[in-house]
């Protein structure tokens, strides 16, 4: 939830100069300790300084190359600071002192040359070239030496590449060769006047075989393709043909023939694994069995899933071709179920036709309970939370799963006037969440996709300085997953009631007056939301070292069948226009939004982050200015780091009360565009640069938000604009994250003074995270 609170001048400007000169210490600390390089190497070593690689073919760049390099120099921080290898310098030679072993593991010890590993360069590189086609290539070495220090420089001459004249598969098997000229990837990825690429012909193995087994040839591998080329020297170019190894294309009774397809016989589905049971099943005794929709279940102990559900996750069939795709979905499916812990699947071959599944489930805890204690930065305030939590993961014998939490959090606000400022909240929820949508298309179908129906209670009482606040919600949700990295999500329906039991009177003065244009966001109120969205991203797990874009979408609506119900019945309106349920008002607004990021892979230890996001929420009908938990805020650790949580907008909105004032500095349109180049240090530490810009604004012309209404003539000069640094501590399983923001274009202020030249305490902004901005 968004939070109101102040946050005293002077202790923001106390806390601005001590990071700053924290920043400042580490960064020299850290350039100075680079400085001498050799005092770790030995008297007739040298230190490996530079290694570099040099082409004038612009088909290969140098991080194409980089990784067949058998010695590398220490790691760089801008290609100029070797701070790793600085920290282990820094170290003193008494080992026995803790502070200096200390050094010497988070460091990196000088990397001395070694002339073997340069030859081993000069063959990989020659290797990884004719690879690619270049089988011509010359690779050489100048290796320098200055002051107990040695230069590395490859040249490449790769001359003319070799190129592919013909390509021909041959399987030897007419049926085998049918399916995989008639499947819709049928297009070979070797082409003729392509430049000759290794890579292309085993992705062309792999293409093969995916589809072959895929049409129920179990036994086909893709080590059993060997490609035979023929190279014509005169015009560099090569016949290619893949064929099957000679002992597979022969006639050999002892030889497991690769072209017999298999149709599954019976399958079997094991809830438990017990060795018992495997034994019965192999000689062929009877075990006790359910048999639902040609599916044998066989239970142990508990019948802990129903029949109806095991099979709507099995998608191999009965007297079916044999499919990889189908094991992989059949595993992947049951493995989403909350009470299995993990899945394997077996065959046996019962004949030269037939195979026999069998699908063993080893069944996961059904309870489990947890408890979360945390500190919380929750948009700038410090403090501390604390969550109980219970999930039963198989209510109805289904996979649904019951989660009940409870949540207690306090955080300090600021300090007025002496007087510490807090805020806390209490609360919990119930939800059910059911493996399967509850209103499929089509019933009795196969779980196609990863599905669930999610229905949520919940209740949290917060407590401000000037008001407290009680929210209960309830809700239906679906989710399901159509293919890897795609989401969606549907509100079906999402209610909520906001209640202010108690407001201050100054709050009441200031915001709940009837001249003020803002008081209807924070009045008692009924929303009904309905709304969905998806997300797609690119992003692999334990593929790191590539690029990925995520994408997210989302909308929502509040308010309209209300409204028309209200319209239908003829209910009359109260004296300020606005329909009511009772006594309380109701919502009705659209929103919408859109989020990209886009992370490009540079190497392993350097990486660029771009983000662009934007959200409109328009009010309509009975709803006058949008609910105050649904507007946008601007500036904070994830947004324009120039300016501290909520400081920004909306649009030229100048706040001149000294003290940050959320209820004011909110809109309806926000926009945020951001940069990060980011790059490993030493240790565990990160290092970041980073350029962000954006702000808010108003739907309409509110009078307590002057300058903030959105117009096209004038929101460009509105795009406020901030540049800066930071460090992060990438722990595996979180990232502590501080960052510096400096304000470069500030559009409160006057024409002349937008542009920040001349520098202010005012104009720096530190943030203290958890996790990376995007």
């Amino acid at each position: 939830m968004h939070e109101i609170g102040l946050w005293n001048t002077k202790n923001v400007l106390k806390m601005k100069r001590r990071c700053h000169v924290c920043f400042a210490y580490v960064f020299l600390l850290l350039f100075f300790s680079s400085c001498s390089l050799t005092k770790y190497v030995p008297e007739n070593e040298t230190l490996l300084n530079n290694v570099k690689i040099k082409t004038e073919n612009k088909d290969f760049t140098t991080e194409d190359l980089k990784p067949y390099i058998q010695q590398t120099s220490n790691k760089k921080v801008f290609n100029l600071m070797r701070v790793k290898l600085g920290v282990y310098n820094s170290s003193g030679r008494d080992t026995t002192k803790r502070i200096n072993r200390w050094l010497r593991k988070i460091g990196e010890p000088p990397v001395i040359y070694n002339p073997e590993f340069t030859e081993k360069t000069i063959t990989e590189l020659e290797r990884r070239l004719a690879n690619k086609g270049y089988m011509r290539a010359e690779v050489t070495a100048e290796v320098t030496e200055k002051k107990q220090k040695t230069n590395v420089l490859y040249w490449i001459k790769t001359n003319e590449p070799y190129f592919v004249n013909s390509y021909e598969l041959n399987l030897e098997d007419d049926s085998a060769s049918y399916f995989v000229q008639n499947h819709r990837f049928s297009e070979p990825l070797i082409k003729p006047g392509d430049i000759y690429n290794l890579d292309n012909i085993d992705a062309e193995r792999d293409r093969v075989t995916t589809i072959l087994r895929n049409r129920g040839f179990y036994h086909f591998k893709k080590e059993m393709l060997y490609l035979e080329a023929d190279s014509l020297q005169k015009n560099r170019t090569i016949d290619l043909k893949m064929k099957m190894l000679p002992e597979f294309s022969q006639e050999d009774s002892t030889i497991v023939n690769p072209f017999l397809r298999k149709k599954i016989n019976k399958i079997y589905v094991i809830t438990e694994a017990d060795s018992e049971v495997f034994q019965q099943i192999a000689k062929d005794s009877l075990v006790d069995t359910i048999t639902y929709r040609n599916i044998h279940i066989i239970y142990g102990k508990k019948r802990y899933l129903r029949p109806k559900v095991l099979a709507s996750h099995i998608f191999l069939e009965p007297n079916g071709y044999y499919r990889d795709m189908s094991v992989e979905r059949t595993v992947s499916s049951l493995n989403s179920l909350a009470p299995v812990k993990y899945v394997s699947v077996n065959f046996r071959e019962v004949s030269d036709e037939l195979l026999d599944c069998y699908v063993i489930i080893n069944p996961d805890k059904n309870h489990s309970f947890s408890i979360e204690v945390e500190g919380t930065n929750s948009d700038g305030n410090f403090g501390v939370a604390g969550e109980i939590g219970y999930s039963y993961k198989n209510l109805f014998r289904g996979g649904e799963t019951v989660n009940v939490n409870f949540r207690g959090a306090y955080e300090a606000m600021g300090i007025i006037n002496n007087k510490l400022y807090t805020s806390n909240d209490i609360g919990g929820n119930v939800s059910l969440n059911v493996p399967m949508l509850i209103f499929p298309l089509k019933k009795d179908s196969k779980i196609r996709t990863k599905a669930n129906t999610e229905f949520t209670v919940g209740y949290n009482h917060q407590t401000r300085p000037q008001y407290q606040r009680d929210i209960a919600n309830a809700g239906i949700k679906y989710v399901w997953n159509r293919r890897l990295g795609l989401r969606y999500n549907v509100d079906l329906l999402d209610i909520s009631y906001v209640y202010l039991p108690y407001k201050t009177s100054s709050f009441e003065e200031t915001y709940m007056s009837n001249t003020s244009s803002l008081r209807f966001s924070f009045e008692d109120q009924f929303i009904m939301r309905f709304g969905g969205g998806f997300t797609y991203t690119t992003q692999r797990e334990n593929y790191t070292n590539r690029d990925y874009m995520t994408i997210r979408i989302r909308a929502k609506t509040t308010g309209n069948l209300l409204y028309g119900i209200s319209h239908a019945i003829n209910q009359e309106k109260d004296e300020d226009g606005i329909f009511k349920i009772g006594k309380v008002p109701y919502a009705q607004f659209v929103k919408g939004e859109i989020d990209f990021v886009y992370n490009k892979y540079i190497n392993d230890k350097n990486r660029f982050a771009f983000h662009a996001a934007l959200g409109i929420g328009f009010p309509y009908g009975n709803g006058n200015i949008l609910p105050f938990e649904e507007r946008y805020f601007s500036g904070g650790a994830n947004s324009v780091r120039g300016w501290s949580v909520r400081d920004l907008g909306p649009g030229s909105y100048h706040n001149q009360s000294g003290a940050i004032d959320f209820m004011r500095q909110s809109g309806d349109i926000k926009f945020d565009l951001s940069f990060e180049y980011r790059f490993k240090m030493f240790w565990l530490i990160e290092g970041a640069a980073f350029f962000d810009a954006g702000n808010i604004w108003t739907i309409k012309n509110y009078e307590d938000q002057p300058g903030g209404l959105f117009k096209f003539s004038d929101f460009y000069k509105q795009i406020a604009c901030s540049y800066g640094i930071g460090l992060r501590a990438d722990f595996d399983f979180f990232v502590i994250r501080v960052d510096m923001g400096i304000k470069l274009y500030d559009p409160s202020k006057t024409a002349s003074e937008r542009w920040r030249g001349n520098l202010t305490a005012d104009d720096l902004a530190f943030h203290f995270a958890i996790g990376y901005p995007f």
